[in-house]
């Protein structure tokens, strides 16, 4: 049976992801960041703000799936940005190819069996917590301020990792800190040292911060996440030095108290088990 097009999106749109695959063209599946180690959570992440750049299609959401699906995009590149109105997430933006399936959805439109090899793009995004997210009692982290030692002024979108442990393993977590210059760095992997008499709950961590390069920076105080680069998470070195410089810095804790760099060295972020401990990062030039 035909389906003239505007019944074929309403019943696309019946909220079921097989149906979004026959005609749909892109989907996206944000899901929580844990760290680099930890694969992504399996979760829902209602309530988003997924849009294509330019485009004026608001997407499906699916429930059980965590999908928000896109049925009219054009084909070709397209920026894909995700933000969180609720301020539990930071924003992020990743590029797309969005594949030509007209022929999928003229065949179906015309009661025909579609022709095959030319699949829906379906795109998994690890959102990292904003501080905004509400952390479970007894979750580990650090959080703070990015600023410029020379005024105090914020750094928004400066890349931030900690070292940290995941089941007795090396591991990391990574951050950008956010509109306002915040980060915060959730930290699943560390637990209480119970092999020693007391057990240890405090570990010193290395923390590295690359800020954006002044184009990026520029780019960034024009709108946040219109300036953010896409997949700043997974750049290669050559990209990310190309928009950002390694900082050094020197960490002021929630109490004051100033952690200077010594011997040439940023100095390590401390980490309290069961506790958010505050640690702004002071850049210098």
């Amino acid at each position: 049976m035909a389906l003239p097009a505007q019944n074929l999106m309403t019943w696309a749109a019946g909220h079921s992801p097989d149906r979004l695959a026959v005609v749909g063209v892109l989907a996206v599946r944000p899901r929580r960041y844990l760290s680099e180690g930890a694969p992504l959570g399996l979760g829902p992440m209602p309530g988003l703000d997924v849009r294509v750049q330019g485009g004026s299609e608001a997407p499906l959401w699916h429930a059980s799936t965590g999908l928000y699906g896109f049925l009219r995009l054009a084909p070709g590149p397209a920026r894909v940005e995700v933000s969180d109105p609720s301020g539990r997430y930071l924003p992020q933006a990743i590029n797309a190819q969005v594949p030509d399936r007209t022929a999928v959805r003229e065949a179906l439109q015309r009661g025909r069996t579609p022709p095959a090899g030319v699949s829906a793009l379906f795109l998994d995004l690890g959102l990292r917590p904003a501080l905004g997210l509400a952390l479970p009692p007894g979750s580990s982290a650090i959080w703070g301020l990015v600023r410029r030692r020379s005024d105090g002024s914020p750094v928004p979108g400066a890349l931030i990792g900690v070292e940290t442990v995941r089941a007795g393993m090396a591991d990391g977590v990574t951050t950008l800190s956010g509109p306002d210059g915040t980060y915060v760095l959730v930290l699943p992997g560390e637990v209480v040292d119970a092999s020693v008499t007391p057990p240890v709950r405090r570990f010193d961590r290395a923390l590295g911060v690359h800020a954006p390069r002044p184009p990026l920076a520029a780019q960034l105080a024009t709108g946040y996440l219109g300036g953010l680069p896409p997949g700043v998470f997974a750049l290669t070195a050559a990209q990310r030095n190309a928009l950002y410089q390694r900082s050094n810095f020197q960490l002021r804790g929630g109490d004051g108290s100033l952690r200077p760099r010594v011997g040439g060295q940023n100095p390590l972020t401390t980490v309290s088990i069961g506790e958010r401990v505050r640690w702004d990062i002071e850049l210098f030039p």
